[in-house]
C-alpha cells in the first residue's frame, strides 16, 4: 500500500475539498468511499480529515463567505521548502496567493494560480507528511492538470517542482511526472476543451473497484454525473460533482496496468 515513504518531492501529497455545506459534503464522501471524518476545533476553522481504513488520504475544509470560488478540490504537491517553492512559481510566471501558512503541528501549506490560469496548492510537511494512504481503492489514486497551454504547463512545474515528464504518443497530448519509474500525476493538452466556463485545473481521480457501480452510489448519495465512464489506456473513469458541485473523478485500474 502506497504511503507516505513513497512520496517525493513535486508528487501530490495531499487533497482537500473547499465546500459551502460541510456536513453534506462530509456526509456523501463517507457513503461513497466509506470514510471515516475526524473534525478539527475551531483553532484550524473546523478542518476535517478524512480516513480510509485508519490512514489519513484526504481533507475538507468549509469555504470562507469572501471566498467567490466555487466548492472544488485541490492538489498540494509536495514541497520541503514552501517559501523557496514561492519564489520559483513567480520566476516561472505563476502567481502566489498568499505568503506560506504555518499550519500548527500539522506543516506549511501554500496556494498558487501556475503559468495556465489553474490553482494549485503545496504542502511542506510537518505533523502531516502526507497521504498515509494512495493509489487504491477508496484513496486518491490520480491526479491530472487540464491544461489551456500544454508546453507553459510543463515548463512551470520544471521549473516551480522540478518535475521531469514523460510524453505520451498521439493527440491529444498527455505528459506524465515519473520519479524513480514510479507515475505520479498527469498533464492533458485540454485546449479543445477548455473555455470560459471550463478554465484550466486540477482534477482528483479517486481508485474504485467498479466505476459504474461507484456511478450509481454516488448519484444515490447526491451526486451528479458529468462525464460518463469512458475507456483510458490505464483503466476506466467517469467524471461526477458532488452534492455542492465540486468535481472529481472515480478510476477503476485495467488489468495488468501499473
Amino acid at each position: 500500500m502506497p504511503g507516505p515513504d513513497d512520496l517525493v518531492a513535486g508528487a501530490p501529497a495531499w487533497v482537500d475539498v473547499t465546500t459551502t455545506d460541510l456536513e453534506r459534503t462530509v456526509a456523501f464522501y463517507q457513503a461513497l468511499f466509506g470514510w471515516t471524518a475526524e473534525h478539527g476545533d475551531d483553532r484550524d476553522g473546523g478542518y476535517v480529515t478524512f480516513r480510509h481504513d485508519g490512514e489519513r488520504v484526504a481533507g475538507a475544509a468549509r469555504r470562507q463567505e469572501s471566498d467567490p470560488a466555487p466548492p472544488h478540490w485541490t492538489v498540494y504537491l509536495l514541497t520541503y521548502n514552501a517559501a523557496a517553492t514561492s519564489e520559483r512559481i513567480a520566476e516561472a510566471g505563476g502567481t502566489v496567493l498568499f505568503e506560506p501558512l504555518d499550519i500548527p503541528e500539522m506543516g506549511v501549506m501554500g496556494l498558487a494560480i501556475d503559468a495556465t490560469g489553474a490553482v494549485v496548492g503545496y504542502w511542506q510537511p510537518g505533523g502531516l507528511a502526507g497521504f498515509d494512504a494512495f493509489g487504491m481503492a477508496d484513496t486518491p489514486a490520480w491526479f491530472e492538470l487540464a491544461a489551456s497551454d500544454f508546453d507553459a504547463a510543463e515548463r512551470f512545474y520544471a521549473h516551480a517542482f522540478h518535475w521531469s515528464v514523460d510524453h505520451g504518443e498521439g493527440e491529444p497530448r498527455y505528459g506524465v511526472y515519473t520519479h524513480a519509474h514510479r507515475n505520479y500525476a498527469g498533464i492533458l493538452d485540454a485546449k479543445e476543451l477548455l473555455g470560459a466556463d471550463l478554465p484550466p485545473s486540477w482534477s482528483v481521480a479517486f481508485g474504485v473497484e467498479d466505476v459504474e457501480r461507484s456511478v450509481e452510489r454516488a448519484i444515490a448519495a447526491g451526486a451528479t454525473l458529468v462525464v460518463p465512464p469512458w475507456d483510458v489506456p490505464a483503466g476506466r473513469r467517469a467524471g461526477l460533482t458532488d452534492p455542492t458541485g465540486a468535481y472529481f473523478v472515480v478510476a477503476s485500474e485495467a488489468e495488468g496496468a501499473v
